[in-house]
């Protein structure tokens, strides 16, 4: 039986930036109901520690609720990830919620209070989280990270990529291409993504015998493209420039390629770009853009199945799972005709 809400649907509103009307349709389970809009309402509803189960339809079975978090604004990237782990929790019959936050010592007595309030069962997290604070985490529910993962973790299991390797094969194909001057942009390296791929990035200039020019090489502080095109721009204009640019994510592929087009440079032949994770700016951008392609559903999927064992055999293993990566080439590297 439905519960009565603590908040009014205009209040619920107000705090999610949407309509009165958007709330009804969550409450009342309408199909009609944009994933961001219904996330909005959702994402109000737990920080509120109100189980969204009781107030949107009752909960046949208890124990059945997983939590997936993230520190960034929804995109492609992270839509694909949902889309694989909501299809994986409902085939065994568990709802997933997905919640917008950073974990760290400072929130994780809200983030705490939240777990229990909502009774989740299991946790799923792309979160980047120190490990004291982690194995607090794991204390009070069974977990699993997902892409920024712990290899040496004999407590939490993983699911992600073997970025090095991912890295290493964009560096060995601009080097059978013949270019040797690559510039290479991420984001922090705290997250372990963005710090092995720089590893792989060094590896494969190792492999051809080249120094790293440290002003080439670049972490901005986040997933921006203002940013990136600012950064890509001064470094295309130096003196002596790149002819190849690994760019850790598919926006910052778009940005470098907008600020060679300002430049009056040429992609691919002044310059050619590779980005990571084949999400919509690959394809949009012109020249489209050579990527690694990520198994965004499967990522996703296999956290949730992972997660649901551990639930069910709480004795199970720690593992850590990588997934295979494919290196899709488009006009970036590829001369037109």
């Amino acid at each position: 039986m439905k519960k009565k809400l603590r908040l009014t649907n205009a209040e619920i509103a107000k705090r999610a930036n949407v309509s009165s009307a958007t709330v009804s349709r969550v409450l009342n389970k309408s199909a009609n109901v944009k994933p961001e809009m219904e996330q909005r309402v959702l994402d109000v509803l737990i920080k509120e520690g109100i189980n969204p189960n009781n107030v949107i339809s009752p909960v046949v079975q208890q124990g059945k609720l997983l939590l997936l978090t993230l520190p960034f604004d929804f995109n492609s990237f992270f839509n694909e990830i949902i889309r694989g782990a909501k299809s994986s929790a409902a085939q065994h019959g568990y709802q997933l919620l997905i919640l917008q936050e950073h974990i760290n010592a400072n929130t994780f007595p809200v983030f705490q209070r939240m777990m229990r309030n909502i009774k989740t069962a299991g946790l799923i997290t792309l979160n980047q989280i120190d490990e004291g604070i982690i194995e607090k985490i794991i204390s009070l529910v069974p977990t699993v990270q997902l892409c920024d993962y712990d290899i040496s973790s004999d407590k939490v299991s993983s699911v992600s990529l073997d970025d090095i390797r991912a890295a290493t094969d964009v560096m060995d194909y601009f080097a059978s291409l013949g270019r040797k001057r690559i510039a290479f942009m991420s984001g922090p390296l705290k997250y372990k993504d963005n710090f092995n791929r720089r590893a792989g990035y060094l590896e494969g200039l190792n492999r051809m015998n080249i120094e790293p020019n440290d002003s080439w090489i670049v972490h901005l502080p986040e997933i921006n493209y203002e940013m990136a095109l600012s950064t890509a721009t001064q470094i295309l204009s130096q003196p002596k420039r790149p002819d190849g640019f690994f760019a850790i994510s598919d926006l910052f592929a778009s940005a470098v390629i907008n600020a060679a087009r300002r430049l009056n440079l040429h992609v691919p032949d002044d310059l050619m770009v590779v980005g990571f994770d084949n999400v919509d700016y690959a394809l949009i951008s012109t020249p489209t853009i050579t990527t690694i392609s990520t198994p965004k559903f499967q990522l996703g999927y296999m956290a949730c199945e992972m997660l649901i064992d551990k639930i069910r055999n709480p004795k199970a293993s720690t593992q850590h799972i990588f997934l295979e990566h494919e290196l899709i080439i488009r006009e970036s590297t590829t001369k037109q005709n």
